[in-house]
């Protein structure tokens, strides 16, 4: 299958050698790739790859394949911008992360410069909330969810009426939320197992230290710097650090909350596989009630779910499908059309299945 360079993830392997104005291939058929290889194909302008479908751990690639043309060969795709900002801002989230482990301090400007940008990308293509869980990787899991965590805050944050201002307020709030996890143990941070109680209790002090990095700075608002501390609080009392409930949490606090939560579940972690935005939504809906703002809850349904009749989705089971028709009371579960059938499938009522995928 090819694909753009800017989806390949480690773990693909090259099908074809890659050619460029060079004797020797650039990157050999059969050649594992590695971020480093990533960066040549970059480097060299190499917009398309062949993979095999199938990572070295023998899992499905999730990239999205490169449409072909009309005469069949396959179409020069654009370097996508908002994907190539976002993935710049992991890049620099990443060092900053390793300077602030260091004793480094935070530069809030710095940082703001930086997310600004994909922040206008994000605001002409809201469809990124379908690609973010695709992007993410379990070992740079803190820099994607710190940038996810910012994109989703300002979709949700303009869905739910804050003006301009506010919805960039709540995107750089999100881009901090866990700034303080670089204050905590590397062996903390790289487990891949179970925290032991102790463990739990070290990591439930990160929002105490990223409200410490932030709480002198004059760029953000006050609410603001309160939500980057309440966000793992919970309207019934049953979140941290102060197990703070109900009036107690602001507005802002909520939806970093709510983007905070909705991101760490569908993302791919160290001890646990992600869950698509589809099925991570209903868990929220159905296992977490009464946490959560139920007006957020809806604004964020209402983002994903209500596809529009013709969006292509894979379901579950791995089968292709069209959306034919989506009732308002079933947002998440649409009325599809399986690929190649007749077959008409109503997730409202086939409840083992699900989105598994948008396809854009």
């Amino acid at each position: 299958m090819r694909v753009s360079v800017y989806d390949l993830t480690e773990g693909c392997r090259i099908a074809e050698d890659v050619m460029g104005l060079t004797t020797n291939p650039i990157v050999k058929k059969g050649t594992e790739i590695s971020s480093i290889h990533i960066e040549a194909l970059k480097a060299f302008n190499i917009q398309q790859v062949e993979v095999f479908s199938k990572l070295t751990d023998d899992s499905k690639v999730e990239a999205e394949p490169v449409r072909e043309s009309e005469t069949g060969t396959p179409a020069l795709a654009e370097e996508p911008p908002l994907k190539k900002q976002y993935m710049e801002l992991i890049s620099y989230y990443n060092g900053v992360f390793n300077a602030w482990q260091s004793g480094g301090k935070l530069d809030i400007v710095a940082l703001k410069s930086r997310l600004m940008p994909l922040l206008r990308q994000v605001a002409k293509n809201k469809n990124v909330i379908y690609q973010l869980h695709r992007w993410s990787e379990a070992k740079n899991y803190i820099a994607h969810h710190s940038v996810s965590t910012a994109i989703i805050s300002y979709l949700l944050a303009e869905k739910a009426g804050y003006d301009q201002g506010g919805c960039i307020q709540l995107a750089v709030a999100g881009i901090l939320t866990d700034a303080g996890m670089a204050k905590m143990p590397l062996s903390i941070l790289k487990k891949s197992g179970a925290l032991t109680q102790e463990e739990a209790i070290e990591i439930r002090k990160h929002p105490l230290y990223s409200y410490q990095y932030i709480m002198e700075s004059p760029l953000l608002k006050n609410e603001m710097k309160a939500a980057i501390l309440q966000h793992h609080e919970r309207l019934d009392g049953s979140g941290y650090p102060k197990g703070s409930r109900g009036d107690d949490i602001s507005k802002a606090s909520q939806v970093l909350a709510l983007a905070d939560v909705f991101h760490a579940m569908t993302s791919e972690r160290l001890y646990r596989a992600k869950k698509s935005p589809f099925k991570a939504l209903e868990v929220i809906w159905e296992d977490e009630m009464g946490k959560f703002d139920i007006a957020l809850l809806k604004a964020l349904q209402e983002m994903v779910g209500g596809l529009a009749t013709g969006t292509r989705v894979i379901l579950s089971d791995e089968r292709s499908a069209e959306v034919i028709f989506t009732q308002p009371q079933y947002l998440l579960r649409p009325m599809v059309k399986a690929a190649g059938s007749e077959d008409i499938i109503d997730l409202a009522k086939e409840r083992k299945l699900y989105i598994e995928q948008v396809i854009s």
